[in-house]
């Protein structure tokens, strides 16, 4: 069977073999074009020009759909096959921030290195370094340019293709619930969704039945009536004995959430029923076998990762339940007071604390916010606000559909087993797509990158032919399954 795609639909992938390298370069130049949604910092630039590769790959009603924030790129494609299956394909045209002293090149460079410059085995090879290489920018326009030369090459493509790129994925997706609703005619009647991924590691694709739900909130306080400085302004540091401080009030709000195992430990959190199906535990306990069997894998991951060890010294299979089922807290930074050189005995005004959770199935934001906030006024903290909170929930697909099913078919054409996790402690709002009649979503495709979120970010050189290749086989795959 391995090859039966791939060769019915070679003279597509002659073509992909051909012009893998304009391809490359195109991504590399995308990859250049800067799109942070946290401060806004060319957006717009990066709106138009995924609007224009959707319109050059052959979506003729590709349009802008505004929001109350960024963007959605939206276009259609349909397929002449009569009762052709509907597919959502998701992107994100934004980017994460980066600090540049942390990068060993050019963020948004795309500069190619070989792979021990950025502490890599040097096995791995040539490597694109840049923020969005492999979250998302990498993965989402391999993808279409694939679907381009499959419309070039045979006329057509397998599928209805629904395109939903947006600009706001990298902030918790603020404006995409209000989107799906206003919008449910447009895609209204998919059969699926699929995010384009380089999940590939060696001769194994991961591929993730879930991700979780998140909650993105600041812990904010600031001096006034209840204590601290009316108008938020610091003092001497001194005044500490005797006048309220904001700064130490978010540490000691936090100290109350988190637990040592970076877990979430509000009053009630222990009574939420997250929906864990025997499915889900079975899978979660073949990882765990498969990792206490093969040492490298965990060897693997810290060098990638850049670090010394697993949380607290332990092994990671015995890390895995809570990294897939966990109600799980980090806090992102904190602001206030001095950080200049040397000291200043200051008393800040104002301080605040950004945090995210990550859930399984079973709450939603709206109720752990609410967890939080009761938690927070039960040991007198109604002075620390929570501010700018956004989310949705986790989102999960059985393991037999056709949707995952077919990734697999699709990854076995080129030789490439498949590991399947129940759940992955990464948030993306497929649940808001599955709101539209609890369709099934895919995160899947191959081609080996990592770092999202972190310096030197990386696919490798060959990450985009091989996604390229995967995309052809893969949405055939899935329309005749």
């Amino acid at each position: 069977m391995v090859g039966e795609l791939r060769a019915a639909h070679a003279a597509v992938h002659d073509t992909i073999e051909r012009e893998e390298e304009a391809c490359v370069e195109e991504i590399r130049r995308y990859l250049r074009i800067p799109g942070f949604s946290a401060s806004g910092e060319g957006i717009e630039g990066s709106a138009l020009a995924t609007l224009a590769y959707l319109r050059e790959i052959g979506a003729a009603d590709a349009r802008l759909i505004d929001t109350a924030g960024n963007p959605v790129v939206f276009g259609t494609l349909r397929s002449r096959r009569p009762g052709a299956k509907t597919l959502i394909l998701y992107g994100l045209y934004d980017m994460t921030p980066t600090i540049e002293d942390e990068w060993a090149v050019d963020p948004l460079g795309a500069r190619i290195v070989e792979s021990a410059t950025i502490g890599l085995d040097p096995a791995i090879g040539p490597v694109i370094v840049s923020r969005a290489a492999h979250n998302h920018r990498g993965p989402t326009l391999s993808a279409l340019f694939a679907i381009q030369r499959m419309l070039r090459v045979e006329g057509d493509v397998p599928c209805n293709l629904v395109f939903v790129i947006e600009g706001e994925e990298e902030i918790g997706s603020p404006n995409l619930p209000a989107f799906v609703e206003a919008h449910r005619d447009l895609l209204a009647g998919a059969d699926g969704a699929w995010l384009p991924c380089m999940y590939q590691s060696g001769d194994s694709m991961l591929t993730l039945r879930g991700f979780k739900g998140g909650l993105w909130t600041e812990l904010r306080c600031d001096g006034g009536a209840w204590g601290g400085t009316v108008d938020g302004n610091h003092l001497w540091a001194g005044h500490s004995a005797w006048i309220d401080a904001p700064m130490i009030q978010v540490v000691r709000a936090l100290a109350s959430l988190i637990d040592a195992d970076n877990k979430l430990v509000v009053d009630g959190a222990g009574d939420l029923e997250f929906d864990l199906s025997a499915e889900d535990l079975k899978d979660a306990q073949e990882l765990v076998r498969q990792v206490r069997a093969d040492p490298s894998v965990e060897a693997a991951m810290l060098r990638t990762l850049g670090v010394a060890r697993m949380r607290g010294g332990a092994s990671l299979d015995r890390l895995f339940e809570q990294f897939m089922f966990g109600l799980n807290a980090n806090i992102q930074g904190m602001s206030g007071g001095y950080e200049g050189e040397s000291f200043y005995s200051m008393l800040p005004g104002r301080a605040g604390a950004k945090i995210d959770i990550r859930f399984p199935k079973g709450t939603d934001h709206l109720e752990i916010a609410g967890l939080i906030r009761a938690h927070l006024d039960r040991r007198g903290f109604e002075n620390v606000r929570l501010v700018g909170s956004r989310g949705y929930p986790a989102a999960r697909t059985a393991r037999g559909d056709p949707l995952l099913t077919s990734a697999a078919d699709a990854a076995a054409e080129y030789g490439v087993a498949t590991e399947v996790w129940p759940m992955y402690n990464g948030c993306c709002p497929a649940s808001l797509f599955q709101s539209l009649g609890e369709i099934p979503f895919s995160f899947a495709g191959l081609g080996e990158g990592e770092r999202p979120h972190a310096p030197n970010e990386f696919i490798r050189l060959d990450a985009i032919g091989r996604l390229m290749h995967f995309t052809v086989s893969y949405l055939h795959a899935w329309s005749a399954a």
